[in-house]
């Protein structure tokens, strides 16, 4: 009898650290997401590399513990108006991502994104280079103007 007492008052601690430890993260979660939507800009990325890394975080738990985090390293080409006089620069950034976005990238690949700051928040669309387009365009338009060969058999017309 003891024993299913024990036993229960342990699974209701378990559970209700469980519910804390999720609305605690359900909050920071919000407050980011707000944070996020406030701030975020859609650029075009050109990507360099990526790696799925072991860190560890910077206060609470997650100082002890290591977990993967996803990386990426893309040339961003970042503009600025001053004083009437538009300035553009290149800069390479590494980015953080979440697995599903680290996914959907692939090297040497340019992609249009949403970002803040060093977060990169979805993937809007992949970004072919003209060259890619006018190749893309080029084989359409000689495969309409082709003429089909026939082939005719060594024994004759059949």
């Amino acid at each position: 009898m003891w024993y299913w007492i024990i036993v229960g008052g342990i699974l209701v601690i378990v559970i209700a650290g469980y519910t804390v430890v999720f609305m605690i993260a359900r909050k920071r979660q919000k407050a980011f997401d707000a944070q996020y939507l406030a701030n975020k800009e859609r650029h075009e990325v050109f990507v360099l590399n990526k790696r799925r890394l072991r860190e560890r975080g910077q206060s609470g738990i997650t100082k002890f513990i290591p977990f993967p985090t996803y990386q990426v390293v893309g040339r961003v080409t970042v503009g600025q108006t001053m004083k009437g006089v538009q300035m553009n620069r290149v800069q390479n950034v590494t980015f953080r991502t979440t697995k599903e976005e680290y996914d959907k990238i692939q090297v040497n690949h340019k992609y249009r994104m949403d970002i803040m700051g060093n977060y990169i928040g979805s993937v809007v669309s992949e970004v072919q280079s003209k060259r890619a387009q006018r190749s893309a365009k080029m084989k359409e338009e000689t495969a309409q103007t082709k003429p089909k060969r026939r082939f005719l058999r060594r024994g004759g017309n059949s």
